[in-house]
């Protein structure tokens, strides 16, 4: 049996306290930390707990038969940052469990798609969400923009997600927002201004960061993401404008 366990948002007791039977019980337990950055420093805590090694692995194990194989003849774990069908390569290796016939359990935890809802913006009014990688030469995708088009023609709010690989590389915010108004102005779209977008770091946190892009003077470690909202109910618009007020007060973020 495959258990797919998320560890929450941030945190080692962010995971669900069910979780530690699943992993008590794998005979193998693996960590993937490439869908999203995450603070493996709990690993060894967690290691103790269970009395199991954790192995990290890449999206190369997560998305061949390695782990379905295993999962064939033993009890295995896979932790994954978040909740663990947030990302659609989980979502295929729990697909390929149904077409190979072997048995799986999800445990669900706390992910940025509630985390959001701190915002003040109603998670009921966000469409797709969209992510911006890391660019390289030659490599300068825009594709995420057809999606935040697609929800601004709607009013919804959009979440983009950053990449990054480690708080050395990762998408900076502001590089961000001009990648943003770069692919909105050869879509024929008016450009997003810093105001109108709220940037989010290491939600869930002690040092987490909710803020809109222009109150910024310092940049935000990774985890982060910008949202662009749609249309704003009156509550949501007065939840922005406290929030601008309260970081207008702060020294810096």
């Amino acid at each position: 049996m495959l258990h797919l366990i998320g560890t929450g948002l941030y945190y080692l007791n962010d995971m669900p306290i069910r979780a530690l039977d699943a992993l008590g019980a794998s005979s193998e337990v693996f960590l993937e930390s490439y869908t999203n950055l995450i603070d493996t420093g709990y690993k060894s805590e967690l290691e103790e707990k269970i009395m199991n090694k954790i192995k990290t692995i890449g999206r190369e194990d997560v998305e061949s038969a390695f782990l379905v194989e295993k999962a064939r003849s033993a009890d295995i774990a896979l932790l994954v940052p978040g909740d663990p069908l947030a990302a659609t390569t989980h979502m295929a290796l729990i697909s390929q469990c149904i077409k190979e016939n072997v048995q799986y359990r999800i445990i669900h935890a706390s992910s940025i798609f509630s985390a959001v809802g701190e915002t003040g913006l109603s998670m009921y009014k966000f469409g797709g969400a969209s992510s911006i990688p890391i660019y390289y030469e030659n490599f300068h995708p825009d594709s995420f923009m057809d999606v935040i088009k697609a929800n601004r023609e709607i009013g919804l709010h959009s979440l983009v997600l950053l990449e990054a690989k480690s708080e050395e590389e990762f998408v900076k915010t502001g590089d961000a927002l001009e990648i943003i108004n770069n692919a909105a102005v050869k879509r024929g779209m008016e450009p997003v201004k810093p105001a109108e977008v709220v940037v989010v770091s290491r939600l869930g946190s002690e040092t987490q960061v909710i803020a809109t892009l222009d109150e910024l003077s310092t940049e935000p470690l990774p985890p982060t993401a910008l949202i662009i909202p749609g249309n704003l109910s009156r509550i949501e618009n007065e939840f922005l404008q406290e929030l601008r007020r309260r970081q207008s007060e702060r020294p810096s973020v």
